[in-house]
């Protein structure tokens, strides 16, 4: 059985009005007249829909009971549909005629207002007229409209005798529907009744809510009625008119001297049923009974899929889903392994990158090694950073692949030069050694160490501390200094009393490198 389920706003309906009622015993002021007419709209605007849901179903009722294949079998269940769509429809139109013999006594509605579906009752408060209309001691209507309320749930119901598991469906269905009008409990007392209770004692507000209440209720009964008739239809009706043979594919990708292993399966389906079909959860296309997915594939990485079908279970009736085994598929880069194979080198002091692939081989199932002093790190799929120490010339990273049946076999190793980053080359600003006018020395303001043309990005030095020794032509006007830094305004200090032919001398510079502090060749500029 599929029970339709009421929505969180349909239950909200609900609760709200039994509070109404409930503030009634309290006070009856405006606002709760107001709020009435409010929800007398909401069971107006649900009935509506409750209806379009239900002719809906009786579209694929009908299309069941013409066609050559199921005609035979759905007719009953859609006969049963239109007896259900009948009882509904009478009960409805006779309640309908009640609020119209009230609304009328009560002095009728206010004018309609544009866009306005139900106008407002011009005495909402009036008790005096419901009272006569429905209590034993006036026209006594209500106790018919209780009594009509009950027999018609109880026609609804009576149109699932034949049903799968009958009497568990019809069980739950009367235990849930709101179609129902029940005397209170009493004490004694006070004896109470439905009819005293919520037609008697409201004001004609709460009662025309009342009204439209019964009819959303009987509404939703005739569409849980509907649906169950239907998935009866579909239970009966389940005709395997396609088949096709399918190849499962226990891996999507074989390593040379692997095995492709698969199974071979005969699979039939109904092409006039559309599944609810779902991979890792959602909702795909179907059609001809046969469901289909497209995932993009990105990266180099191992997926998991698993199916889930909607189905009935022809022997109980009861929904069912049918789950598959995981798949597994993997996706892989598009590109070419180029290398140049002098340039193997590892460079000690750095975190050298590596790339490190297998076709036919996820990420996760590859396991890399190394050998003299090389320590490697993963820093995503296939991602590695290669960091050095030690005295060795040279070195290896080897690499393993994981088997099907979960042995390792060697995919390769490589051989790696392992060498020192090379030395930076010292410069007076934008200057290099040599020969500059004052001028251009006097305009540079701090030295610095570069490391030209190294294809390795992010290396830098940068000078700590340096010696500078202004040697001159002219007796006593040589000077040193000491100097910590990298900044030149010592230097430049200096240069004041400089002249052609002067030399500007620096040695014991100290830089800061990736391996730590170095000391770097002397330097030397000759003043022009």
């Amino acid at each position: 059985m599929a029970s339709q389920k009421l929505s969180p706003r349909q239950k909200m309906i609900n609760m709200m009005y039994l509070v109404l009622i409930a503030l009634l015993a309290l006070n009856v002021s405006r606002e709760i007249l107001k709020s009435f007419h409010l929800f007398e709209l909401s069971y107006f605007n649900a009935n509506q829909s409750i209806e379009k849901r239900n002719e809906d179903i009786m579209v694929q009722l009908s299309l069941l009971a013409r066609d050559d294949k199921s005609k035979a079998r759905a007719k009953e269940w859609y006969d049963l549909a239109l007896e259900t769509r009948k009882i509904s429809a009478e009960f409805c139109q006779y309640v309908e005629s009640v609020k119209k013999e009230v609304e009328l006594l009560g002095g009728g509605r206010e004018e309609r207002k544009k866009d306005e579906s139900i106008p407002e009752l011009k005495r909402p408060d009036e008790m005096e007229v419901n009272a006569h209309y429905f209590q034993s001691s006036g026209k006594d209507n209500g106790t018919k409209l209780q009594l009509k309320i009950n027999e018609t749930r109880e026609k609804l119901l009576g149109m699932l005798k034949n049903v799968r598991n009958s009497q568990g469906v019809i069980a739950t269905l009367r235990s849930t529907s709101q179609l129902k009008a029940i005397d209170p409990l009493s004490n004694e007392m006070e004896k109470k009744t439905w009819v005293n209770t919520y037609l008697v004692e409201a004001p004609m507000a709460g009662v025309m809510t009342l009204l439209s209440k019964t009819q959303n209720d009987c509404k939703n009964l005739e569409s849980d009625v509907l649906a169950v008739l239907s998935e009866n239809v579909n239970i009966n009706t389940l005709i395997k008119d396609g088949q096709m043979a399918v190849i499962i594919p226990q891996s999507q990708n074989v390593l040379s001297g692997e095995y492709f292993d698969a199974n071979i399966a005969l699979m039939s389906y109904d092409t006039k049923v559309e599944s609810v079909m779902r991979v890792n959860g959602q909702l795909i296309d179907v059609k001809n009974g046969i469901g289909h997915i497209r995932i993009p594939a990105k990266g180099t990485a191992s997926h998991q899929i698993f199916a889930e079908i909607e189905s009935i279970d022809p022997q109980t009736g009861k929904s069912m889903v049918v789950k598959s085994e995981p798949i597994e598929w993997n996706s892989y880069e598009g590109s070419a392994a180029i290398s140049a194979d002098n340039m193997n080198v590892l460079f000690f002091g750095l975190e050298n990158p590596l790339s490190i692939s297998v076709p036919g081989i996820t990420p996760e199932n590859i396991n890399v090694s190394s050998t003299n002093g090389i320590q490697l790190r993963k820093v995503g799929p296939g991602k590695y950073l290669a960091s050095v120490s030690g005295s060795a010339r040279e070195g290896k990273v080897i690499v393993n692949a994981r088997m099907q049946d979960g042995t390792f076999k060697s995919m390769g190793t490589m051989s790696f030069r392992l060498k020192s980053v090379p030395e930076p080359k010292i410069k007076f600003g934008s200057l290099e050694q040599g020969t500059h006018e004052r001028s251009n020395l006097m305009s540079q303001n701090f030295i610095y160490a570069v490391l030209e043309d190294f294809y390795f990005k992010g290396v830098s030095y940068k000078v700590k501390s340096y010696q500078a020794h202004l040697v001159t032509k002219k007796i006593g006007n040589s000077r040193d200094e000491n100097i910590v830094g990298n900044s030149t305004q010592i230097v430049k200090e200096m240069l004041k009393g400089a002249r052609s032919g002067d030399v500007l001398y620096f040695n014991a510079i100290k830089v800061q490198g990736p391996t730590g502090e170095i000391r770097v060749p002397d330097f030397s500029i000759m003043i022009k």
